[in-house]
């Protein structure tokens, strides 16, 4: 029996505002909504969606990096085919906040590995991709909490961002991720699996730095920079991304030395450093060189 492929709804600013906030929609203005629009590439968005919806999860994953017209290269590429095999976690810096993990995701599937993506809500609205990701539990909710442990108890490989969100300035006024968030520790600790650490290159536009930064200093807590998330996609379109490949570390080097943070920030740490010297090995007592912030 065939079963019928999905089709795409497309994206409408003021739809989704009478969806979610039905009260506030009427008094936003048409020029608004013609300006969000624009600002996060509706129209080209929907023309690739509608096209290429019906795809296939690893097919779909292709035409996304072949839209985006993204080069790779990959630095230590050899470990991989047997670094794959051992259930890794994957791990890696997130420079640019969306299109570097889905070539990440191309190059670590192209092995025959079942390999996922640790991912936020609106990922999870592309059908398509729904099979390769895991999505981040919402606490109190005990059915996404055991679907997501359930996933690494599997033997897929998984990759997983542990700042949560792109890379921005440091108080020191570096490009860098904040402070990594200590699942991916807990989770091979838990479930006995080793990590490949990931460095990747790129950055985003200094507009983008900009107005985060002045959002900070106006001590506004919601990224607002992050609707240009979009924008800074399309800005890489044709781009050039390396990928270091760390050599892997196995999960009973995190011991109770120390606690999840300090092994979480240490291997934030080691990431940046194999992006200068991609031969460097994880040293587990290697003092911090930036600021968590």
């Amino acid at each position: 029996m065939q079963t019928e492929s999905p089709t795409f709804t497309k994206i409408d600013i003021r739809q989704l505002l009478q969806a979610k906030v039905p009260k506030l929609e009427k008094f936003v203005p048409a020029w608004l909504v013609r300006a969000l629009a624009r600002l996060l590439h509706l129209e080209e968005i929907n023309e690739f969606l509608t096209k290429s919806f019906a795809l296939d999860p690893i097919t779909f994953v292709h035409a996304c990096n072949q839209f985006l017209a993204l080069s790779t290269e990959v630095i230590g590429e050899q470990l991989l085919a047997e670094y794959l095999t051992q259930r890794p976690i994957i791990i890696a810096n997130h420079p640019l906040g969306g299109p570097e993990s889905i070539a990440l995701l191309e190059i670590m599937s192209s092995y025959g590995i079942e390999t996922k993506l640790v991912s936020n809500a609106i990922l999870t609205h592309l059908k398509p991709l729904e099979p390769l990701l895991v999505p981040i539990p919402v606490r109190g909710d005990r059915v996404s909490v055991q679907e997501f442990r359930d996933n690494f108890a599997s033997d897929s490989a998984i990759i997983i961002f542990p700042a949560g969100y792109c890379s921005r300035p440091l108080s020191n006024g570096v490009i860098f991720d904040y402070q990594w968030h200590f699942t991916c520790i807990k989770m091979a600790k838990k479930y006995n699996r080793p990590i490949i650490p990931v460095h990747i290159d790129g950055v985003n536009s200094k507009k983008f730095y900009r107005l985060s930064a002045i959002r900070k200093a106006l001590r506004i807590k919601m990224s607002l920079e992050s609707l240009y998330l979009p924008d800074e996609m399309f800005k890489q379109r044709g781009k050039h991304i390396t990928y270091t490949i760390g050599q892997i570390i196995e999960p009973t080097i995190f011991d109770d030395s120390v606690n999840n943070c300090t092994w979480a920030d240490r291997l934030r740490n080691h990431v940046y450093i194999l992006g200068k010297e991609s031969s460097q090995v994880f040293n587990p007592e290697m003092p911090l060189q930036l600021p968590a912030k």
